[in-house]
């Protein structure tokens, strides 16, 4: 039987006006993994604060049992500010290394001319400090602090981490942590910025991880692989559910039954979403591709769609052409760096076809859809693009964001009424649908969250259409409602989609194809399953 290690007793957390975590009662049992899911703002990042001791303004008990240790890696790390990064991480270290130096210390003391009494005592800790040593593993640590920095692909070890992008500072901060191997590991969405290697191997280890597991995250493959729980955050209470992802919308999808006629379609969307999941793996592949063929009904239903049936809709901009997109042998490199970043790129897409782009870091992902929309040009070869394509792209960047304006001032250009497609929407309405209601509509732009102006983003873009959508990194930071709208609409999209993501199980929902650029073969596409 699992012993408790941390509990949460009648925990009441308010920010303003808001309960984000009303009368909250949980215990967190020894060598769980527990998923922790919920809609942006629901409470996630707030309940791990909390378990962190990083925020003490709550009411209740939240406490571990006595010697606990947690480690915390938040979506914006603290790190050494001016140190290197090979010295952020040594500090994970520093215990075990002054252990195998004290070992060392005894060993000499042993070679010297000792009395009994001294001899017994300095035997009797030199077994202790040895029988430590093995239990931690300590005698390959320079092993595994390179395996860690290699496989996390962490910048140079002699790069100032003051200098770091925010996804590099994560990935430093990710490493450290797991190094230092607390009791109680708390992670707050760690694959984001991370490539999909590194993805399987962190899974690989939380997987074998001695301790317990809570993480934030919205990778849903991540969740079926990794956890052994689930807990859902909704309207302030919390759901715990045994078992993985897909176990998770078993009970969910039979509980959203029950609820009230206002949770009827997000309860559809969790049984489109499982009903997809217990297809096999050519199953899925072949019912993607087939929308490829189904590209002329599609267009023809666009029109009869009526507001009150979806959740998220993109206009589709005009009927496709035979040429969509071709890219012929392309290769692309950045002045002064030497090796091309693309090489020999070829490709071609149909009507109706959504072509995924996966890779690790620094392979080219974001500079190919540069290449699509012209912003470069390829140093060989040829990108070409159908007369009748009009492109919408939303990139990652969120650079034409203005964060002095609202978010519905943002999204709906100040207008009541948005013309989307062939319908006009309520633009209220319309900004509603990406999880912004109420009071969140008169946010500033320049105060939200990473994964708020994600949202802004996609609203502001999508509404726009065209019948060639780019998405760079879609799915990052967003929740796994706004989730499961983005894959439905895709799906029913009558155009055709690039989409860069690491999220491999949105990518496996929605793609007809996709190209591996970390290896890439002509002609080649990747099953993700």
């Amino acid at each position: 039987m699992s012993k408790p290690v941390f509990a949460l007793e009648r925990l009441t957390k308010v920010h303003g006006r808001k309960t984000v975590l009303k009368d909250v009662s949980l215990v967190f049992l020894e060598g769980a993994r527990i998923g922790v899911i919920g809609a942006n703002g629901a409470g996630k990042s707030t309940l791990l604060r909390i378990m962190a001791g990083v925020d003490r303004e709550f009411e209740g008990v939240a406490r571990g049992v006595d010697g606990l240790t947690i480690g915390y890696v938040p979506q914006e790390p603290k790190l050494a500010e001016g140190r290197t990064v090979r010295e952020n991480v040594e500090l994970a270290v520093q215990p075990i290394r002054a252990l195998l130096r004290r070992f060392e210390e005894l060993n000499e003391k042993l070679a010297g001319d000792l009395k009994p009494a001294e001899l017994e005592k300095v035997s009797a800790e030199l077994d202790r400090v040895q029988t430590e040593i093995d239990a931690k593993d300590a005698w390959s640590i320079d092993h595994t602090v390179e395996v860690a920095m290699t496989r996390l692909h962490l910048p140079p070890p002699e790069a100032n981490v003051s200098e770091c992008s925010g996804g590099e500072r994560r990935r430093v901060a990710l490493c450290r942590t797991l190094l230092e191997h607390p009791d109680l590991l708390l992670l707050d969405e760690p694959t984001n910025h991370l490539d999909v290697e590194t993805v399987s191997w962190l899974e690989e280890t939380l997987a074998a991880y001695r301790g317990t597991v809570i993480v934030v995250t919205h990778d849903r493959f991540f969740l079926d692989r990794v956890v052994t729980w689930m807990l859902e955050i909704f309207h302030g209470r919390c759901y715990p559910y045994e078992g993985n992802y897909s176990n998770y919308l078993v009970a969910r999808a039979a509980r959203v039954d029950q609820q009230e006629k206002a949770e009827r379609s997000r309860g559809k969307l969790l049984e489109r979403e499982l009903e997809w999941i217990r297809m096999n793996p050519k199953a899925r592949s072949t019912k993607n591709k087939a929308r490829i063929s189904n590209y002329e009904k599609m267009l023809a239903q666009e029109v009869e769609a009526k507001d009150d049936e979806i959740e998220l809709h993109i206009p589709p901009g005009p009927r496709l052409g035979d040429l969509v997109l071709r890219f012929e042998k392309v290769s692309f490199a950045y002045p002064g760096q030497g090796e091309p970043v693309l090489r020999d790129i070829t490709f071609e897409m149909a009507p109706g076809d959504i072509l995924g782009i996966v890779g690790p870091n620094g392979t080219g992902k974001t500079t190919l859809l540069k290449l699509i929309t012209g912003k470069l040009k390829p140093t060989a070869g040829r990108v070409v693009v159908g007369p009748t394509v009009q492109l919408c792209y939303v990139d990652q960047e969120r650079e034409t964001l203005d964060p002095t304006k609202n978010v519905w001032q943002e999204i709906s250009e100040s207008q009541d009424i948005l013309r989307v497609g062939k319908k006009e929407i309520n633009s209220r309405s319309y900004v509603a649908k990406f999880n912004f209601s109420g009071q969140d509509q008169q946010q500033l732009v320049g105060t939200l969250s990473g994964g708020q102006r994600n949202r802004v983003q996609l609203a502001k873009m999508l509404r726009r259409g065209g019948n060639l959508v780019l998405l760079d990194e879609p799915t990052n930071d967003l929740d796994l409602d706004t989730l499961r709208v983005l894959e439905e609409a895709i799906g029913n999209f009558p155009g055709c989609m690039v989409v860069v993501s690491h999220d491999r199980y949105f990518l496996d929902r929605i793609c007809s194809r996709i190209i591996d650029l970390g290896h890439y073969e002509p002609g080649k596409y990747l099953d993700l399953i």
